[in-house]
């Protein structure tokens, strides 16, 4: 999924959101950098090394066609976490929850998958 993409979806799930573009964009970027340091440089996933919004920020722009980190089928969590900052910084504590709630579901499985396509390297043994 490409930052243009995940903009368009959370404008299409909150339409009339008074929240500017360069905001969600950086919402992105953080995201990007969170989930790097938690779950892609501990599971060793090396092939997405180059992606994501928080290394093509420039500390002004995040260009639209910049590829986020995490990959199909997990994409679809980036304009949820998008609407649940949106939600937060609007007041709508109900609708954030809920937001949350599918963002945390899709992290866990992203995470479960990261462990499954990467599992952690064996311990060696050694005899004395």
């Amino acid at each position: 999924m490409t930052v243009e993409q995940a903009l368009a979806r959370a404008r299409e799930l909150r339409p009339g959101c008074k929240i500017s573009d360069e905001t969600c964009r950086r919402w992105l970027c953080e995201e990007d950098a969170l989930l790097r340091q938690q779950l892609f440089e501990k599971s060793g996933a090396d092939e997405y090394a180059a992606a994501g919004a928080d290394l093509a920020w420039s500390g002004e722009a995040l260009p639209d066609d910049t590829v986020l980190l995490v990959p199909v089928p997990f994409d679809a969590l980036y304009p949820h976490v998008l609407c649940a900052r949106i939600d937060a910084a609007l007041g709508e504590t109900d609708r954030y929850a809920g937001e949350q709630a599918q963002c945390s579901g899709l992290l866990n499985e992203l995470a479960v998958w990261l462990r499954q396509k990467h599992p952690p390297r064996c311990r060696a043994q050694w005899r004395w």
